[in-house]
């Protein structure tokens, strides 16, 4: 149905819903107008990760792309990027200090349940290691501006 396409679809951060990148893409596709637009952001390897990396993260290097295998990836199910953003480490820093600092924040100011108090501090701290004694530096993140071009008769160049 019309109601169920969309002009914009946005996917930043939780492809891992749809399975990864390319199911992210099929879902994408599943919602957007002909012609549309979709602002994408996922992971994405820096460098070719570690051993330690991919522990850390409990990941194989299959599960991200780096930069242009996304771009790639994106072409071949008929979507051209305009636009793009890697976060610099400086950026994936202040997100993953965000994250776990909010969370710890939250269970030693807010959090009136002993229980919870403790759980919340263990996955933020978990966290936290698994980052800076693991994926810090080898894993980025990317966010593109993809342009449906399947519909409109354009050949990627």
């Amino acid at each position: 149905m019309a109601r169920d396409r969309f002009d914009l679809v946005l996917c930043v951060g939780a492809t891992h819903a749809f399975g990864g990148l390319t199911g992210t893409l099929a879902a994408v596709r599943q919602h957007l107008v002909p012609g549309g637009r979709a602002i994408v952001g996922d992971g994405i390897w820096d460098v070719p990760p570690s051993p330690r990396a991919l522990a850390a993260l409990q990941a194989g290097e299959e599960d991200f792309p780096d930069a242009a295998g996304l771009v790639e990836a994106a072409r071949e199910q008929g979507f051209e990027p305009s636009y793009g953003h890697i976060s610099t480490l400086a950026e994936w820093d202040e997100y993953e200090w965000s994250w776990t600092g909010s969370v710890t924040q939250w269970a030693l100011t807010e959090n009136t349940c002993a229980t919870e108090r403790q759980e919340a501090l263990q996955v933020a701290a978990e966290h936290r290691t698994a980052w800076l004694d693991g994926y810090r530096g080898e894993l980025g993140f990317v966010t593109v501006v993809l342009h449906d071009i399947s519909a409109g008769g354009i050949t990627p160049p």
